[in-house]
């Protein structure tokens, strides 16, 4: 899902080097359509954005996190501001206002990606009560989806740097450093010293705090 879905979204169809490829602009500020369609290209580019969130219906994969994330008070705008942006968008390509539909793109650049950050911190921070309570398929489970959520956050842009919040260099440590104990994921002993540090990391990278990401389940 960061691989695949993420870096799609993040990386390709919402690259304004995609969308504004070759002659996409000027066809898209004549409205000259796809053959055989109703839209145009760069519509079609954006269309293909919001199916990689929403496109698989009834909360399965991204809109399924964007809900969870937002049922989270101190996230609780990110769902709105997501959708919003979309919406916004996908009126200014075709209104031919290119400045508001960079504009959405940031928001949907940033607002998206807080969520694989807040499950990943999440999930480190739950990894770590389920360590020390049941040591079993609870505590791996976790672990194993904080391991999944960090791994995403290297297919993240940052609008204001045009480059991941993490990188990949950044991601393998991190996930290096996860299963790094004589035990892999079921070292009780050498987690407990790590997975506050790791959390801490990322929320800090975002700007949020570790506590704020451990409200909702």
């Amino acid at each position: 899902m960061g691989a695949c879905f993420l870096d799609q979204i993040f990386n390709n169809y919402l690259s304004t080097t995609v969308l504004d490829e070759g002659v996409n602009r000027a066809n898209n500020t004549n409205k000259v359509i796809e053959q055989g369609t109703n839209y145009t290209r760069m519509e079609h580019l954006w269309d293909e954005a919001y199916g990689y969130v929403y496109g698989a219906g009834g909360g399965k994969y991204w809109d399924s996190y964007i809900n969870q994330v937002n049922a989270d008070t101190d996230f609780n705008t990110v769902k709105a501001d997501i959708e919003l942006a979309f919406r916004k968008g996908r009126a200014a390509i075709v209104a031919n206002n290119y400045t508001v539909r960079d504009e959405q793109i940031a928001i949907i650049k940033s607002k998206l990606a807080i969520v694989p950050a807040v499950r990943a911190v999440y999930y480190l921070k739950e990894g770590k009560v389920k360590l020390a309570t049941d040591n079993g398929a609870k505590a791996f489970h976790a672990l194993s989806e904080g391991y999944g959520f960090i791994m995403s956050l290297r297919y993240t842009n940052n609008p204001a740097t045009n480059v991941p919040y993490f990188s990949k260099n950044e991601v393998n440590a991190l996930l290096a450093e996860l299963v790094d104990g004589n035990n892999g994921l079921w070292d009780v002993d050498y987690l407990n010293s790590k997975l506050d540090t790791m959390a801490t990391t990322i929320a800090t990278r975002f700007g949020f705090t570790v506590a704020q990401a451990q409200t909702v389940n």
